[in-house]
């Protein structure tokens, strides 16, 4: 129990526990050496994973879009790849806080120099009815709540916070997946942005600028220009998302492949979209290869075809017996989800190996997934009772520390 509770805390909490270690009964000497060692354990174990702030103040203003009611609205135009051969084009992706109080001329340079067309709100439900956007004319507005349903600890900027909320959280994985592939398809100038446009705006700008080709400092860089419009950004915060994405995916690169599922293919289409040469042309990038279907070559017939016999009519067949060659169409299955119940314990629950579960609500098991990690605790999220071929089955919403969820028999989950 104490070492999932120091393993939980992270690299601060291993501190502090150290530090109490010793009883009332130790002396100070002891007191102090274990501190020590606790400290330099910290700084050895976060010497190569902290990052350094090379921002300016001065950069700002390359960035920058001048309004007159929101402090941290950024145009990422600009931003060279890492082999500087390619650059974000401008007026396309902008990075804002929120948009409550934006003014007329506020929005007539949103609309006439930037012409954005797409606004995408990353906070929460409250948050949003709290301070509703501006409504700016023939842009769509979307809401991807990056935290899920409440805030919590949002602003606080901890790393703990980066680390539960903001990279294995659930609601971040599936939002901002929801987010790049959005930015795939749509037309237009989009405007993404938060509260104060650094933590959950922060993070999507790093996975939009990894998935173009800029490097980690260019990229953290961007990240620590919020400190320069009144909010509070450490070079930490940023440290640990990359510690803790690296750690467990080997690079950001693998984590936006693998755990948002944003298929190289989606990562391509994005930077022909958004990167031109940096050659003064302008240059669009080169758009991902797809094969093309060949067209058929016709046959001219070098005589008149003649007139095709008539079809003759089909016979009824005799004693219930089907024609040779023809096999009957299969029966889809019938499953109707019965009632759906969200569930609130307590308990943490182990799901039995090599066990089928599913990815979504209405079993649709195109892929036959085992629990093959049947060690791992999961926590209940809800049930519902399933009617499969007239039987009625109850499955369980499971999820993971990860944020991984997945359906499973009720029969196959065990406290």
């Amino acid at each position: 129990m104490k070492h999932k509770l120091i393993k939980s805390l992270g690299l601060f909490g291993v501190l502090l526990a150290l530090a109490g270690v010793s009883g009332p009964t130790a002396s100070a000497a002891t007191t102090a050496a274990v501190a020590s060692t606790a400290k330099q354990t910290v700084a050895k174990a976060t010497k190569t994973s902290l990052l350094v702030d090379g921002s300016k103040q001065e950069d700002l203003k390359k960035t920058l879009v001048a309004m007159h009611n929101t402090q941290n609205t950024r145009d990422l135009g600009g931003y060279q790849t890492a082999d500087g051969k390619w650059q974000i084009k401008p007026y396309q992706l902008l990075r804002s806080d929120n948009l409550s109080t934006l003014d007329t001329d506020d929005i007539k340079t949103l609309t006439d120099k930037y012409r954005v067309k797409s606004i995408v709100d990353f906070r929460t439900p409250g948050q949003v009815a709290d301070k509703p956007d501006k409504n700016i004319p023939g842009a769509s507005e979307t809401y991807i709540s990056i935290l899920g349903p409440h805030a919590f600890s949002d602003g606080g900027g901890d790393g703990d916070f980066y680390n539960q909320r903001l990279d294995f959280g659930y609601p971040a994985v599936t939002g901002y997946r929801q987010f790049l592939k959005m930015l795939a398809t749509t037309n237009g100038a989009t405007l993404y942005h938060c509260s104060s446009g650094k933590d959950r705006t922060g993070i999507a700008t790093v996975l939009i600028m990894t998935i173009l080709g800029m490097d980690k400092q260019t990229i953290v860089n961007d990240f620590m220009l919020s400190q320069y419009t009144g909010r509070t950004v450490k070079i930490d915060w940023i440290s640990k998302y990359y510690y803790d994405v690296e750690k467990n995916y080997g690079s950001l690169q693998n984590y936006i492949t693998t755990s948002l599922e944003i298929s190289p293919a989606t990562q391509a289409r994005l930077r022909a979209k958004y990167l031109v040469s940096t050659d003064g042309k302008e240059t669009p990038y080169p758009a991902p290869y797809v094969p093309s279907r060949p067209n058929p070559t016709p046959v001219v017939p070098s005589q008149p075809t003649p007139d095709p016999k008539p079809t003759p009519e089909p016979q009824p067949v005799e004693n219930g017996a089907a024609d040779k060659g023809v096999k009957p169409k299969k029966k889809a299955t019938k499953v109707k989800i019965v009632k759906t119940k969200k569930l609130h314990t307590k308990y943490v629950y182990h799901l039995k190996a090599h066990k089928k579960w599913f990815k979504d609500a209405h079993l649709k098991h195109a892929h036959g997934y085992t629990a093959k990690h049947s060690h791992k605790k999961w926590r209940l999220l809800k049930s519902e009772k399933v009617k499969i071929k007239g039987k009625m089955k109850t499955y369980y919403q499971v999820r993971d520390h990860s944020g991984h969820t997945a359906w499973i028999l009720k029969s196959y989950v065990t406290k």
